[in-house]
């Protein structure tokens, strides 16, 4: 029993979340081409949007295009990618025993990732801001407006990073309350 949990522990969890994303990649690509199968232009649609979200969690595995990081910094958290991968797992769903067990998949591995945002377990190199911020760094953009903002933020003269300035007390704001006002009627 031992054996077994140092090898646990020695496992790579970056190689490990790889592989799942991986084949959560690989079962939405199967869940779009079920739900195009199913027939009818909204499946049609939704089939489609499915593999695309699919081939994208597939290239993220082995490279983080700055377009896409750019508008999809979501998927660089567990809990945003395990709300994806749940809302992508719902929309597969039809009926098609392929599709069900797709759906029900991708789903499961999306609670799962809500789950692990609430763990100590260390989150991949890809879902690091480390990765998100090396992605765009070569395209001359230092990641958005947010980022930017963080960044600038850092070093303010606010003091330390978590030292977010004056409170509205210490800045001498009050409310002007007017002392004479007439009582409710």
């Amino acid at each position: 029993m031992d054996r077994v949990m140092d090898s646990v522990k020695n496992i790579n969890h970056t190689l490990a979340f790889r592989i799942i994303n991986i084949i959560v990649a690989c079962f939405m690509i199967i869940g779009g081409v079920c739900t195009i199968i199913t027939g009818g232009f909204p499946q049609f649609i939704r089939g489609i949007y499915c593999i695309v979200f699919g081939v994208i969690v597939f290239v993220f595995e082995f490279r983080l295009p700055s377009i896409i990081t750019q508008y999809a910094s979501f998927l660089f958290s567990f809990i945003g990618r395990g709300i994806f991968y749940v809302f992508i797992g719902c929309i597969i769903l039809n009926y098609m025993p392929l599709a069900i067990a797709s759906g029900v998949i991708v789903a499961v591995f999306g609670v799962a990732y809500v789950i692990l945002q609430f763990t100590n377990i260390e989150p991949p190199s890809n879902m690091k801001r480390q990765g998100f911020d090396d992605s765009l760094a070569g395209e001359g953009v230092s990641g958005g407006r947010a980022a930017q903002w963080a960044s600038a933020n850092e070093q303010s003269s606010f003091g330390s990073p978590g030292n977010y300035g004056q409170s509205a007390a210490d800045a001498g704001y009050s409310a002007n309350v007017n002392q004479n006002s007439a009582s409710v009627v």
